[in-house]
């Protein structure tokens, strides 16, 4: 067996009531997700993927809600033996509450620098640009991709019609999959073509 088959990559997509974690075991792909939707709360197996949504309860105080939401984190990844972790970076045209986004990812980094656990960023841009060629794919243009490259329809196999959680897991997909390319060693070229 190649190394490469062995390797454990995370692929996060970190938000603030959202988030989603991508982890391959073997040829099997691990999906944890949080939401605030109950009802989107799911433990499903479909094929080579396990879809685990754990519930994000309201809190006061939003450093709370960080709190939670990096300690669930921490917790997913603690399960695997991790060689790298991937976490999407922030966009340079985001609006909106920009600072409490970034409050809720540098709570997340710095528990991982606590834990000397090494992670990378990546760019959004790159990480569409690397599922679907375009660096300014939208939500639609993403799962699209998703769905035909994993022969799924991600919306009926979990029976969620909302924007969240599906698109946080296609992210986080392509983001352990931009990793997964990018650090392993002596991948067949054939590969890399298939998956860019």
């Amino acid at each position: 067996m190649n190394d490469y088959k062995r390797r454990y990559i995370a692929g996060i997509d970190y938000s603030t009531s959202s988030p989603s974690i991508c982890i391959n075991v073997g040829q099997d792909i691990d999906f944890h997700y949080l939401t605030t939707v109950k009802k989107n709360c799911k433990f499903e197996e479909n094929g080579v993927f396990t879809f685990a949504g754990t519930h994000l309860p309201k809190f006061s105080l939003k450093t709370q809600q960080y709190d939670f939401i990096a300690r669930w984190a921490i917790s997913v990844l603690d399960r695997y033996e991790l060689d790298h972790i991937f976490i999407e970076d922030y966009a340079f045209a985001a609006t909106g509450k920009v600072f409490h986004i970034g409050e809720n990812t540098g709570l997340l980094k710095h528990k991982l620098f606590k834990r000397d656990w090494a992670f990378q960023v990546v760019a959004p841009t790159m990480v569409k640009r690397f599922a679907t060629t375009k660096g300014n794919a939208n939500k639609q243009d993403m799962l699209d991709r998703f769905n035909m490259d994993n022969n799924i329809d991600l919306r009926e196999a979990l029976n969620i019609k909302t924007e969240n959680p599906i698109s946080d897991i296609v992210d986080s997909y392509y983001i352990w999959q931009y990793g997964y390319v990018h650090t392993t060693p002596d991948i067949p070229m054939e590969v890399v073509n298939v998956l860019q």
